[in-house]
C-alpha cells in the first residue's frame, strides 16, 4: 500500500474509485535504462601514499555508455582515504579514460615511478602537486626528475557499498 500510495503522490498511477483493484497508468516514468558497456577493472590504486600499480585485469564492470562514450576506459579499485572529500573512498571503484595528458585541477590516476596514486592534479607554473582531499595526508610535490606519468583521468566514482555512479 505504502509503494502504491508513494506512485499515486509522484504523479504515476491514478486510483480509480469504486472499483476493487482499479489502478491506471498516467504517467510513464522518465527514466531510462542506458546502454551498458563493459570496462575492464586491471587492479587497484592507493588513494594514500603511491604503491605498486598492478596492471591485471581481475574483472569487469558495466558502465552506462554515456559515462565512456570518448576514449579508452578502465576501472581500479581505491586502497586508502585520501580522497574522501571528493567523494571518493576506500574500496569504490574508479572509472578512468586512459589518457597521457591532464588540466590542472583534474583527479587523476598518476604513476609516479611506477606507483600508482590518485590524486588531484595541480600545476602552478613550474611545480607540480597531487593534492589528497583529506587534511590529514600531504601533497605529493613531484621533483623535476621525477618520472610522472599521467594514466588518466577519473570521469566517474562508483561506490561499491551503496552501488551508485557519481560522474565527475
Amino acid at each position: 500500500h505504502e509503494q502504491i500510495d508513494k506512485l499515486v503522490q509522484k504523479g504515476y498511477i491514478r486510483r480509480e474509485g469504486g472499483k476493487a483493484r482499479g489502478i491506471s497508468v498516467v504517467q510513464e516514468p522518465v527514466d531510462t535504462i542506458n546502454s551498458l558497456v563493459s570496462v575492464p577493472i586491471i587492479g587497484k590504486v592507493a588513494a594514500g601514499q603511491p604503491i605498486l600499480a598492478e596492471e591485471n585485469i581481475v574483472g569487469e564492470i558495466l558502465v552506462e555508455s554515456s559515462v565512456t562514450r570518448n576514449g579508452r576506459h578502465f576501472a581500479l579499485q581505491v586502497q586508502g582515504d585520501s580522497m574522501v572529500n571528493a567523494g571518493i573512498s576506500h574500496g569504490d571503484l574508479l572509472i578512468v579514460r586512459q589518457q597521457p595528458i591532464a588540466e590542472n585541477g583534474d583527479i587523476v590516476v598518476a604513476l609516479l615511478d611506477d606507483e600508482a596514486t590518485v590524486k588531484r592534479l595541480h600545476i602552478h607554473g613550474g611545480e607540480i602537486l597531487l593534492k589528497p582531499e583529506n587534511p590529514s595526508h600531504a601533497p605529493i610535490v613531484v621533483d623535476s626528475d621525477a618520472n610522472l606519468r599521467v594514466a588518466g583521468k577519473v570521469v566517474a566514482v562508483m561506490s561499491l557499498a551503496s552501488k551508485k555512479q557519481n560522474t565527475i
